[in-house]
């Protein structure tokens, strides 16, 4: 996501830094336009004549092309910013989902917590030697040790190794 919006940002810079260039040309060259205008006498040839006039509606062509696009750059800059900003809330819409969903999880995993502690010690452990891993590390995580020591006593000695290690954050090692 947050490369989407670098790319969005990029995108709008580079179209600024464009549009900033080309009125730079523009004003660089209708001072020297207008010199020559000033400057043109009425008694010059037909040919230079001829040429003054074709490379004014040149340019004058180049200036309403630049305007046109000009134009559609602003149009385009408008569609990337509401875009942007319809990505920013499905950003955060989606966070706040998953922040509900965590904390639901977060709940339900207390609610095992709670009732593993209060089952029997034998019994808490057959349960969880046949549980996924992690949410057997989560569940016993959060019992208190002396729990934790009855239902790994209660586990044969080879899973009990397996999850008290898993229990101390460090890998497996492989045998």
């Amino acid at each position: 996501m947050i490369k989407i919006r670098v790319l969005f940002k990029f995108l709008v810079f580079a179209l600024i830094i464009k549009f900033i260039l080309g009125l730079f040309f523009i004003t660089r060259e209708l001072p020297s336009l207008s010199a020559k205008e000033a400057n043109a006498t009425f008694n010059c040839p037909p040919e230079i004549s001829d040429f003054l006039y074709v490379e004014r509606e040149k340019y004058f062509q180049k200036l309403r092309e630049i305007e046109s696009r000009e134009r559609e750059l602003k149009l385009w800059e408008k569609k990337i910013e509401e875009q942007l900003n319809a990505l920013t809330q499905l950003s955060n819409e989606v966070d706040e989902k998953l922040k509900k969903i965590s904390a639901i999880q977060d709940q339900r995993t207390k609610l095992l917590v709670k009732a593993y502690s209060e089952m029997r010690p034998a019994k808490a452990a057959q349960q969880l030697m046949n549980m996924n891993r992690e949410m057997a590390v989560k569940i016993l995580s959060q019992l208190k040790s002396e729990q934790i020591a009855s239902i790994l006593s209660a586990m044969p000695p080879e899973k009990a190794a397996y999850l008290a290690e898993a229990l101390s954050g460090y890998p497996p090692r492989e045998y």
